[in-house]
């Protein structure tokens, strides 16, 4: 595909910038599969040390930094920043979505590669952005649907934000990557194969199409269009072998 090799040959030029002119580099913000092309080339890069960065600890969307203290000898900035989006009036604020946080950004003429992840925390989201665009977004982000809201900078590790999670527990007959999503989502097998084929499925942050991927307890899943689940917790085998498990949804 034209735009993998694209990526590829970009981050191939940072790596090399980075490198030979002892600068931090980085990417815009890659969506999933971006980032599984860049795990897939990580050995090759490894010499200008490069590291994801979303912002967060579960993200979804990270830019690829090149660069360290230990290879420069100084510090850099990793560019990125959060917004905290809060109603100016919490008695008349809607309860809005992921979606209409992320329409309201672009609806200012801001690109989807500018944007990392959007966490919403009841009647706030956070945004993670590109260090350059918050101006703009304090600026000029002054209504989210029909709420009047307030766009501040925020250091992300004193928000206090705490991911939710809704908890799902069941026997499952093995632990491959099918049969979990199935069990994640209420699906069949047949549709968690589908989507396994389209190509929507990530298994630690890795573009996967095998459906009998063998899943670990603390393995991270991502499902385009469904969501995220983290295999929390394996309890006891029953005696026709099937595994008892916990799995933690993201909200």
């Amino acid at each position: 595909m034209k735009e993998e090799e694209l990526l590829k040959k970009r981050l191939l030029e940072l790596a090399q910038k980075s490198y030979s002119q002892n600068v931090y580099t980085h990417t815009h913000f890659l969506n999933e599969y971006e980032q599984s092309i860049y795990q897939d080339m990580e050995k090759e890069l490894d010499y200008a040390h490069p590291q994801l960065v979303g912002g967060h600890e579960h993200f979804t969307r990270a830019v690829v930094l090149f660069g360290s203290k230990e290879l420069f000898g100084y510090e850099g900035e990793i560019p990125l920043a959060c917004a905290r989006i809060s109603p100016v009036f919490d008695k008349f604020a809607e309860t809005l979505s992921h979606r209409d946080y992320l329409g309201a950004v672009m609806n200012l003429g801001i690109e989807r590669y500018l944007i990392g992840d959007i966490l919403v925390d009841e009647k706030c989201a956070y945004i993670f952005c590109m260090s350059h665009i918050m101006d703009l977004l304090k600026e000029q982000l002054g209504q989210v649907r029909h709420t009047r809201v307030a766009v501040e900078e925020v250091v992300w590790e004193e928000t206090g934000y705490i991911q939710k999670y809704k908890r799902k527990g069941g026997f499952v007959a093995s632990m491959r990557l099918d049969v979990l999503v199935s069990q994640a989502y209420g699906l069949s097998r047949t549709s968690s194969d589908k989507l396994l084929k389209a190509q929507k499925v990530f298994h630690n942050g890795r573009l996967c199409i095998s459906s009998g991927q063998k899943i670990r307890q603390g393995d991270i899943i991502s499902v385009r269009g469904y969501g995220k689940f983290l295999v929390e917790d394996l309890g006891k085998t029953s005696k026709k072998g099937r595994q008892f498990l916990t799995l933690a949804i993201f909200q």
